[in-house]
Protein backbone atom coordinates (compact mmCIF):
# COMPACT_ATOMS: atom_id res chain seq x y z
CA UNK A 1 0.00 0.00 0.00
CA UNK A 2 1.52 3.90 -0.73
CA UNK A 3 2.93 5.19 2.63
CA UNK A 4 5.64 7.68 2.97
CA UNK A 5 6.94 5.41 5.68
CA UNK A 6 8.54 2.06 5.67
CA UNK A 7 5.77 -0.55 4.50
CA UNK A 8 3.89 -1.55 7.08
CA UNK A 9 1.48 -4.61 8.14
CA UNK A 10 -1.00 -5.52 10.15
CA UNK A 11 -0.49 -4.71 14.31
CA UNK A 12 -1.05 -7.48 16.45
CA UNK A 13 -4.17 -6.70 17.70
CA UNK A 14 -7.70 -7.91 19.18
CA UNK A 15 -11.45 -7.25 19.29
CA UNK A 16 -13.32 -5.22 20.74
CA UNK A 17 -16.48 -6.96 21.28
CA UNK A 18 -17.27 -10.85 20.07
CA UNK A 19 -18.46 -10.61 16.94
CA UNK A 20 -16.75 -14.11 15.57
CA UNK A 21 -17.23 -17.20 17.41
CA UNK A 22 -14.29 -19.34 17.40
CA UNK A 23 -13.66 -21.59 14.82
CA UNK A 24 -12.68 -24.95 14.60
CA UNK A 25 -9.13 -25.83 14.16
CA UNK A 26 -8.19 -27.41 10.56
CA UNK A 27 -6.47 -30.58 10.66
CA UNK A 28 -6.39 -33.49 13.27
CA UNK A 29 -5.76 -33.65 16.36
CA UNK A 30 -3.33 -36.17 16.05
CA UNK A 31 0.09 -35.29 17.65
CA UNK A 32 2.34 -35.05 14.42
CA UNK A 33 6.74 -36.35 15.18
CA UNK A 34 8.66 -33.39 15.52
CA UNK A 35 10.00 -31.11 12.77
CA UNK A 36 13.77 -31.33 10.97
CA UNK A 37 13.46 -28.25 9.77
CA UNK A 38 10.75 -25.03 9.62
CA UNK A 39 9.68 -22.18 7.53
CA UNK A 40 7.67 -19.04 8.25
CA UNK A 41 5.84 -16.73 5.14
CA UNK A 42 3.70 -13.67 5.74
CA UNK A 43 4.32 -10.07 5.72
CA UNK A 44 5.95 -7.35 8.63
CA UNK A 45 4.11 -9.13 11.75
CA UNK A 46 6.63 -12.21 11.25
CA UNK A 47 9.36 -9.96 9.97
CA UNK A 48 8.87 -8.25 13.65
CA UNK A 49 9.40 -4.83 11.94
CA UNK A 50 9.48 -1.84 14.62
CA UNK A 51 9.92 -4.35 17.28
CA UNK A 52 13.72 -3.50 18.22
CA UNK A 53 13.90 0.45 18.71
CA UNK A 54 14.01 1.57 14.62
CA UNK A 55 10.44 2.51 13.39
CA UNK A 56 9.19 0.01 10.09
CA UNK A 57 12.44 -1.94 10.35
CA UNK A 58 12.65 -5.48 10.26
CA UNK A 59 13.97 -7.13 13.22
CA UNK A 60 13.24 -11.00 12.72
CA UNK A 61 15.33 -12.09 16.32
CA UNK A 62 11.87 -11.03 17.48
CA UNK A 63 9.05 -12.89 15.67
CA UNK A 64 7.11 -15.02 17.23
CA UNK A 65 7.30 -18.01 14.57
CA UNK A 66 11.15 -17.94 13.74
CA UNK A 67 13.19 -15.48 16.43
CA UNK A 68 15.80 -16.64 18.60
CA UNK A 69 14.86 -13.76 21.41
CA UNK A 70 14.23 -15.68 24.24
CA UNK A 71 12.14 -12.66 25.84
CA UNK A 72 9.68 -13.64 22.88
CA UNK A 73 10.09 -17.59 23.17
CA UNK A 74 8.72 -17.97 19.37
CA UNK A 75 7.82 -21.60 18.04
CA UNK A 76 11.71 -22.00 17.06
CA UNK A 77 12.57 -21.63 20.51
CA UNK A 78 9.85 -23.96 22.31
CA UNK A 79 10.13 -26.46 19.32
CA UNK A 80 14.10 -26.63 20.28
CA UNK A 81 13.06 -27.02 23.83
CA UNK A 82 11.03 -30.20 22.93
CA UNK A 83 13.81 -31.70 20.97
CA UNK A 84 13.08 -30.71 17.49
CA UNK A 85 16.79 -31.16 15.57
CA UNK A 86 15.86 -27.48 13.80
CA UNK A 87 19.18 -25.46 14.55
CA UNK A 88 20.46 -24.27 11.11
CA UNK A 89 17.35 -24.99 9.43
CA UNK A 90 14.76 -22.52 10.42
CA UNK A 91 14.09 -20.07 7.84
CA UNK A 92 11.72 -16.71 7.59
CA UNK A 93 10.81 -16.19 3.80
CA UNK A 94 8.15 -13.92 5.13
CA UNK A 95 8.41 -10.02 3.34
CA UNK A 96 7.11 -6.80 5.05
CA UNK A 97 4.55 -5.26 3.26
CA UNK A 98 3.37 -8.76 1.53
CA UNK A 99 0.09 -9.43 0.60
CA UNK A 100 -2.04 -12.52 -0.17
CA UNK A 101 -1.19 -12.22 -3.66
CA UNK A 102 2.14 -12.73 -3.16
CA UNK A 103 1.85 -15.32 -1.17
CA UNK A 104 2.47 -18.17 -3.59
CA UNK A 105 5.67 -17.04 -4.40
CA UNK A 106 6.89 -17.15 -0.57
CA UNK A 107 5.29 -20.17 -0.72
CA UNK A 108 7.88 -21.53 -3.75
CA UNK A 109 10.56 -19.93 -2.01
CA UNK A 110 9.83 -21.45 1.42
CA UNK A 111 8.88 -24.84 -0.51
CA UNK A 112 12.64 -25.24 -1.90
CA UNK A 113 13.67 -26.02 2.03
CA UNK A 114 11.01 -28.60 1.98
CA UNK A 115 10.25 -27.59 5.60
CA UNK A 116 8.39 -29.91 7.53
CA UNK A 117 6.71 -27.35 9.32
CA UNK A 118 5.54 -24.14 8.54
CA UNK A 119 4.21 -21.16 9.75
CA UNK A 120 1.54 -18.53 7.95
CA UNK A 121 0.08 -14.78 9.06
CA UNK A 122 -1.18 -12.88 5.98
CA UNK A 123 -3.34 -10.54 5.28
CA UNK A 124 -2.93 -7.04 7.24
CA UNK A 125 -1.53 -5.73 4.16
CA UNK A 126 -4.93 -6.44 2.35
CA UNK A 127 -7.29 -5.00 5.16
CA UNK A 128 -4.83 -1.82 5.77
CA UNK A 129 -5.05 0.26 2.53
CA UNK A 130 -5.04 3.77 1.78
CA UNK A 131 -9.10 3.56 1.52
CA UNK A 132 -11.77 0.91 2.11
CA UNK A 133 -12.22 0.27 -1.25
CA UNK A 134 -8.88 -0.55 -2.00
CA UNK A 135 -9.04 -3.82 0.13
CA UNK A 136 -8.64 -7.23 -1.14
CA UNK A 137 -12.07 -8.28 -1.94
CA UNK A 138 -12.98 -11.40 0.45
CA UNK A 139 -13.30 -14.02 -2.97
CA UNK A 140 -10.12 -12.70 -3.96
CA UNK A 141 -8.28 -13.44 -0.89
CA UNK A 142 -9.68 -16.50 -0.50
CA UNK A 143 -9.02 -17.46 -4.00
CA UNK A 144 -5.09 -16.16 -3.66
CA UNK A 145 -4.97 -18.44 -0.24
CA UNK A 146 -6.40 -21.04 -2.32
CA UNK A 147 -3.50 -20.70 -4.95
CA UNK A 148 -0.58 -20.38 -2.45
CA UNK A 149 -1.73 -23.25 -0.54
CA UNK A 150 -1.32 -25.36 -4.03
CA UNK A 151 1.72 -23.77 -4.89
CA UNK A 152 3.39 -25.32 -1.57
CA UNK A 153 1.35 -28.90 -2.19
CA UNK A 154 2.68 -29.41 -5.21
CA UNK A 155 6.53 -28.63 -4.41
CA UNK A 156 6.54 -29.66 -0.75
CA UNK A 157 3.31 -32.07 -0.14
CA UNK A 158 4.32 -33.08 3.19
CA UNK A 159 5.46 -29.88 4.59
CA UNK A 160 2.41 -29.41 7.77
CA UNK A 161 1.10 -25.98 7.73
CA UNK A 162 -0.42 -24.04 10.65
CA UNK A 163 -2.29 -20.89 9.58
CA UNK A 164 -2.46 -18.16 12.39
CA UNK A 165 -5.63 -15.87 12.11
CA UNK A 166 -5.37 -12.30 11.20
CA UNK A 167 -5.31 -10.55 14.46
CA UNK A 168 -8.27 -7.97 15.39
CA UNK A 169 -7.48 -4.10 13.67
CA UNK A 170 -10.27 -2.46 15.44
CA UNK A 171 -8.99 -3.17 19.19
CA UNK A 172 -5.22 -1.10 18.12
CA UNK A 173 -7.80 2.34 16.59
CA UNK A 174 -9.78 1.38 20.10
CA UNK A 175 -6.45 1.66 21.98
CA UNK A 176 -4.51 4.74 20.72
CA UNK A 177 -7.73 6.96 19.29
CA UNK A 178 -6.68 9.29 21.99
CA UNK A 179 -3.12 9.35 21.84
CA UNK A 180 -1.62 12.68 20.23
CA UNK A 181 1.85 10.63 18.88
CA UNK A 182 -0.03 7.63 17.80
CA UNK A 183 -2.50 9.70 15.47
CA UNK A 184 0.32 11.85 14.12
CA UNK A 185 1.97 8.98 13.11
CA UNK A 186 -0.84 7.31 11.84
CA UNK A 187 -2.08 10.31 9.81
CA UNK A 188 2.01 11.73 8.46
CA UNK A 189 2.82 7.85 7.51
CA UNK A 190 -0.69 7.17 5.99
CA UNK A 191 -0.47 3.88 8.27
CA UNK A 192 -4.09 1.89 7.36
CA UNK A 193 -5.74 5.06 6.67
CA UNK A 194 -8.74 2.70 5.38
CA UNK A 195 -9.08 2.32 9.54
CA UNK A 196 -7.13 4.66 11.21
CA UNK A 197 -8.35 7.98 9.20
CA UNK A 198 -9.93 10.69 11.19
CA UNK A 199 -9.55 8.03 14.43
CA UNK A 200 -11.45 10.79 16.70
CA UNK A 201 -14.27 11.45 14.11
CA UNK A 202 -17.64 10.24 15.07
CA UNK A 203 -19.29 11.20 11.64
CA UNK A 204 -21.45 8.52 10.78
CA UNK A 205 -19.26 7.65 8.04
CA UNK A 206 -16.31 7.18 9.90
CA UNK A 207 -18.01 5.19 12.09
CA UNK A 208 -19.29 2.80 9.23
CA UNK A 209 -16.40 2.81 7.75
CA UNK A 210 -14.51 1.52 10.55
CA UNK A 211 -17.07 -1.39 11.21
CA UNK A 212 -16.36 -2.28 7.53
CA UNK A 213 -12.92 -2.75 7.65
CA UNK A 214 -13.63 -5.10 11.13
CA UNK A 215 -15.95 -6.96 9.11
CA UNK A 216 -13.37 -7.46 6.59
CA UNK A 217 -11.03 -8.87 8.96
CA UNK A 218 -14.22 -11.61 10.23
CA UNK A 219 -14.30 -12.70 6.43
CA UNK A 220 -10.73 -12.56 5.81
CA UNK A 221 -10.44 -15.21 8.74
CA UNK A 222 -13.10 -16.67 7.48
CA UNK A 223 -11.79 -17.61 4.08
CA UNK A 224 -8.28 -18.70 6.10
CA UNK A 225 -10.55 -21.35 7.66
CA UNK A 226 -12.19 -22.78 4.79
CA UNK A 227 -9.10 -22.96 2.72
CA UNK A 228 -7.27 -24.76 5.26
CA UNK A 229 -9.99 -26.79 6.31
CA UNK A 230 -9.50 -28.13 2.63
CA UNK A 231 -6.11 -29.76 2.93
CA UNK A 232 -5.28 -32.25 4.78
CA UNK A 233 -1.89 -31.06 5.73
CA UNK A 234 -3.16 -27.33 7.56
CA UNK A 235 -4.44 -26.58 10.42
CA UNK A 236 -5.97 -22.66 11.72
CA UNK A 237 -5.57 -21.40 14.88
CA UNK A 238 -9.29 -21.12 15.50
CA UNK A 239 -9.66 -17.48 15.40
CA UNK A 240 -7.01 -17.51 18.57
CA UNK A 241 -4.79 -14.58 17.43
CA UNK A 242 -7.79 -12.51 16.39
CA UNK A 243 -9.49 -13.28 19.98
CA UNK A 244 -6.78 -12.33 21.83
CA UNK A 245 -6.94 -8.94 24.27
CA UNK A 246 -4.39 -6.20 23.33
CA UNK A 247 -2.97 -3.97 26.15
CA UNK A 248 -0.79 -0.85 24.77
CA UNK A 249 2.17 -2.64 25.92
CA UNK A 250 1.68 -5.11 23.39
CA UNK A 251 2.53 -2.32 20.40
CA UNK A 252 5.69 -0.81 19.47
CA UNK A 253 6.89 2.37 19.17
CA UNK A 254 5.09 3.00 15.80
CA UNK A 255 1.73 2.31 17.33
CA UNK A 256 0.88 -0.20 14.32
CA UNK A 257 3.44 -3.35 14.81
CA UNK A 258 3.85 -5.60 17.99
CA UNK A 259 6.31 -5.09 20.66
CA UNK A 260 8.55 -7.34 21.57
CA UNK A 261 5.77 -8.20 24.30
CA UNK A 262 3.22 -8.10 21.58
CA UNK A 263 5.94 -11.00 19.57
CA UNK A 264 5.76 -13.04 22.79
CA UNK A 265 2.00 -12.89 23.57
CA UNK A 266 1.22 -14.11 19.94
CA UNK A 267 3.86 -16.84 20.23
CA UNK A 268 2.29 -18.17 23.13
CA UNK A 269 -1.71 -18.06 21.71
CA UNK A 270 -0.65 -19.47 18.69
CA UNK A 271 1.37 -21.94 20.10
CA UNK A 272 -1.30 -23.19 22.95
CA UNK A 273 -3.54 -23.07 19.59
CA UNK A 274 -1.59 -25.12 17.43
CA UNK A 275 -0.24 -28.63 16.75
CA UNK A 276 0.35 -30.83 19.29
CA UNK A 277 3.67 -32.68 19.22
CA UNK A 278 5.10 -36.33 19.56
CA UNK A 279 8.02 -35.66 22.00
CA UNK A 280 8.47 -39.09 22.95
CA UNK A 281 12.07 -40.29 21.90
CA UNK A 282 12.75 -43.74 19.56
CA UNK A 283 14.53 -46.39 21.96
CA UNK A 284 17.80 -46.27 22.96
CA UNK A 285 17.46 -41.92 22.89
CA UNK A 286 17.10 -42.47 26.42
CA UNK A 287 18.65 -42.43 29.46
CA UNK A 288 18.09 -43.02 33.11
CA UNK A 289 20.15 -43.28 36.44
CA UNK A 290 22.30 -46.58 36.92
CA UNK A 291 23.45 -45.77 40.20
CA UNK A 292 23.86 -44.07 43.44
CA UNK A 293 26.74 -44.50 45.53
CA UNK A 294 27.50 -42.35 48.52
CA UNK A 295 30.17 -41.71 51.12
CA UNK A 296 30.48 -39.54 54.38
CA UNK A 297 33.46 -37.54 55.38
CA UNK A 298 33.99 -35.26 58.96
CA UNK A 299 34.94 -31.71 58.23
CA UNK A 300 36.35 -30.99 61.56
CA UNK A 301 34.80 -31.99 65.08
CA UNK A 302 31.80 -30.58 64.68
CA UNK A 303 30.44 -31.05 61.52
CA UNK A 304 30.34 -33.84 58.26
CA UNK A 305 29.17 -33.61 54.74
CA UNK A 306 28.01 -36.33 52.40
CA UNK A 307 29.30 -36.93 48.56
CA UNK A 308 27.25 -38.95 46.31
CA UNK A 309 28.58 -40.22 42.90
CA UNK A 310 25.75 -40.24 40.07
CA UNK A 311 26.39 -42.57 37.49
CA UNK A 312 24.11 -42.22 34.19
CA UNK A 313 23.67 -44.54 31.34
CA UNK A 314 21.48 -44.66 28.28
CA UNK A 315 19.16 -47.33 27.14
CA UNK A 316 21.83 -49.51 25.70
CA UNK A 317 23.75 -49.17 29.40
CA UNK A 318 26.02 -47.25 27.36
CA UNK A 319 28.21 -44.31 29.89
CA UNK A 320 26.37 -40.47 29.02
CA UNK A 321 28.44 -37.79 29.23
CA UNK A 322 27.15 -34.42 29.29
CA UNK A 323 24.09 -35.40 31.38
CA UNK A 324 22.85 -32.84 33.82
CA UNK A 325 21.45 -34.00 37.15
CA UNK A 326 19.50 -32.06 39.42
CA UNK A 327 18.55 -33.31 42.55
CA UNK A 328 18.82 -32.66 46.99
CA UNK A 329 19.57 -33.26 49.83
CA UNK A 330 17.46 -33.53 52.83
CA UNK A 331 18.21 -31.81 55.29
CA UNK A 332 19.76 -29.22 53.04
CA UNK A 333 19.50 -27.83 49.85
CA UNK A 334 19.84 -28.29 46.23
CA UNK A 335 22.57 -29.59 44.42
CA UNK A 336 23.24 -30.64 40.71
CA UNK A 337 26.30 -31.84 38.32
CA UNK A 338 26.88 -33.05 35.11
CA UNK A 339 28.41 -36.38 34.07
CA UNK A 340 31.78 -36.85 32.66
CA UNK A 341 33.15 -39.07 30.11
CA UNK A 342 32.63 -41.74 32.50
CA UNK A 343 29.11 -41.14 32.79
CA UNK A 344 29.92 -40.01 36.28
CA UNK A 345 29.62 -36.80 38.03
CA UNK A 346 29.51 -35.61 41.96
CA UNK A 347 27.10 -33.61 44.12
CA UNK A 348 28.20 -32.59 47.77
CA UNK A 349 26.05 -31.84 51.01
CA UNK A 350 26.30 -28.36 53.12
CA UNK A 351 28.75 -29.21 55.93
CA UNK A 352 26.12 -30.83 58.47
CA UNK A 353 25.85 -30.37 62.17
CA UNK A 354 27.23 -33.98 64.03
CA UNK A 355 25.21 -33.24 66.95
CA UNK A 356 21.66 -32.50 64.98
CA UNK A 357 22.34 -34.74 61.85
CA UNK A 358 22.64 -38.47 61.82
CA UNK A 359 21.78 -39.03 58.28
CA UNK A 360 21.11 -36.74 54.73
CA UNK A 361 18.98 -38.41 51.68
CA UNK A 362 19.98 -37.02 47.99
CA UNK A 363 17.19 -37.65 45.75
CA UNK A 364 17.16 -37.07 42.13
CA UNK A 365 14.85 -34.71 40.75
CA UNK A 366 15.77 -34.46 37.57
CA UNK A 367 18.46 -35.20 34.34
CA UNK A 368 18.65 -33.30 31.51
CA UNK A 369 20.54 -33.59 27.82
CA UNK A 370 21.24 -32.34 24.88
CA UNK A 371 20.23 -35.36 22.69
CA UNK A 372 18.58 -38.18 25.69
CA UNK A 373 15.17 -37.65 26.84
CA UNK A 374 14.98 -38.63 30.61
CA UNK A 375 12.78 -42.05 31.80
CA UNK A 376 12.91 -41.35 35.35
CA UNK A 377 10.91 -44.88 35.93
CA UNK A 378 14.21 -46.68 34.13
CA UNK A 379 16.39 -45.15 37.47
CA UNK A 380 18.21 -48.16 39.16
CA UNK A 381 17.54 -45.61 41.83
CA UNK A 382 16.68 -42.22 42.37
CA UNK A 383 17.89 -41.45 46.28
CA UNK A 384 20.33 -42.67 48.49
CA UNK A 385 20.71 -42.25 52.65
CA UNK A 386 24.24 -41.64 53.92
CA UNK A 387 24.73 -41.81 57.67
CA UNK A 388 27.20 -39.59 59.45
CA UNK A 389 30.60 -41.30 59.60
Amino acid sequence: MTRRAPALALAFATMLFSILPMAAAAGAETAIPLPASMAAVGDSITQAASSAGSLGADAPQNSWSTGTSSTVNSHHLRLLSLGAQISGTTYNRSVSGAKVAGLAAQMQDAATYAPDYLTVLIGGNDLCTDTVDQMTSVADFGAQFEGAMATLEAASPDTNVYVVSIPDAYQLWSLFKGNYWARFIWSSADVCQSLLANPTSTQQSDVQRRATVKERNVAYNAQLASVCAAHARCRFDGNAAFNTKLTTGDVSGDYFHPSVQGQAKLASVSWTAGYSWITTPPPGDTMHVADLSGTASSVNRKTWRATVTIEVVDAAGRAVSGATVSGSFAPGSSKSCTTGTGGTCLVTSDNLAKSSVVSVTYSVGNVTHASLAYVASANTESQIMISQP
